[in-house]
């Protein structure tokens, strides 16, 4: 009896079990990271359109208020890598004030700060320099993605768009508000037939008193001033001047002060740079990093600022022994979390004077 029950019963081999605990352990860590991934996506797109949404605030605001020039609404963001935000509004109190906000943790701004200011028409009293548009970045750091928020010249706001920016489009000339192709007709004072014309020979006013001659001197006075040995006839003979002795310069050796020792220096040209998506002769741009005066390996680096990878970055050269140069080259990426304007910090390690910073704007 007892091995009939002992055959009828039944289990798992620590096999199976291996195998039903990896299963498991591997769907619920896909389950884990979609939740955060959307978890991460919910921040990015909650933060972006909040955002936007104290934009539009701040223009209804202006309009509203009908402000007046330094009455205006505005808002500025903070620098690339960092989360907070202010806005100047009148936010129901009847007077203009100004409060700092923040994004969701986990989601910072990529681009370099800006400020929007609205008149009372609910335009932009400035527009941003080359892409004309203000272009916001509002990135997550799960993620490493942005969504632009842009603010058009004339107070548009959109959000997670690839637009045309305004930097893009070509000027307008106006032709002048005039007559047309009507040549008017010249203006000028009508001559009078008959009046003798003047006599170009300048009168001379009776009123004017008669010019009295200027005697010319001739240099040869016969004063008898006679104390420094001269007879006033202007001949005399001048006093001799003194030659200047000129200074030995010590040669150096013993005693000699050392000549001064020039600090090594970096710099960086051009420090700005303009490139676009679509085009395909402006998609990579370079700038050449000079250290100077130097000594020993350096090792140099370039990042974006704020950790940012809007960008691709390269380098020439990666160590410098001494004096020389590297050129960065910055290459666009599409997609239209990549638009707008960021700061690549260049430096050499060890430390060779300040480090440089290259501005780098990427239109559509």
């Amino acid at each position: 009896m007892k091995s009939r029950r002992a055959k009828q019963q039944q289990g798992f081999t620590v096999m199976q079990m291996v195998i039903t605990i990896a299963i498991i352990a591997v769907v619920s860590t896909f389950g884990v990271m979609g939740i955060r991934t959307a978890r991460a996506e919910f921040r990015q797109q909650s933060s972006a359109r909040l955002f936007a949404s104290y934009v539009e605030k701040a223009r209804a605001d202006s309009v509203r208020r009908h402000a007046t020039t330094g009455n205006e609404s505005w808002v500025q963001s903070s620098d690339a890598g960092n989360n907070t935000y202010q806005v100047t509004m009148d936010f129901g109190s009847g007077t203009v004030q100004t409060r700092t906000f923040q994004l969701d943790p986990g989601v910072d701004f990529g681009a370099v700060a800006q400020r929007v200011t609205f008149d009372w028409r609910g335009r932009l009293t400035t527009q941003c320099a080359v892409t004309l548009s203000c272009v916001y970045q509002v990135r997550s750091l799960f993620l490493g993605t942005s969504i632009p928020v842009d603010v058009s010249g004339s107070g548009d706001i959109t959000v997670a768009a690839q637009h045309f920016p305004d930097g893009l489009i070509p000027g307008v000339n106006l032709t002048p508000v005039g007559n047309g192709d009507i040549v008017p007709e010249p203006v000028g004072t009508p001559a009078i037939e008959g009046t003798p014309s003047p006599d170009p020979i300048d009168p001379i006013d009776p009123a004017d008193p008669t010019p009295t001659p200027t005697a010319t001197p001739h240099g040869n006075g016969n004063g008898n001033g006679g104390n420094n040995g001269n007879n006033g006839n202007g001949n005399a003979s001048p006093s001799p001047t003194a030659t200047p002795t000129s200074t030995p310069t010590p040669s150096p050796g013993a005693g000699a002060s050392p000549s001064p020792i020039v600090p090594c220096s970096t710099s960086l040209s051009p420090s700005s740079l303009t490139l676009s998506q679509s085009d395909s002769s402006k998609k990579t741009g370079t700038a050449t990093f000079t250290v100077a005066n130097g000594s020993g390996v350096r090792i140099i680096s370039a990042t974006q600022q704020g950790n940012g990878n809007s960008v691709t970055i390269g380098l020439s050269l990666v160590r410098i022994d001494g004096s020389g140069s590297s050129v960065i080259s910055i290459t666009t990426k599409n997609g239209s979390g990549n638009r707008g304007v960021f700061n690549v910090s260049v430096a050499a390690e060890p430390a060779c004077g300040s480090s440089q910073t290259l501005q780098v704007t990427v239109n559509n």
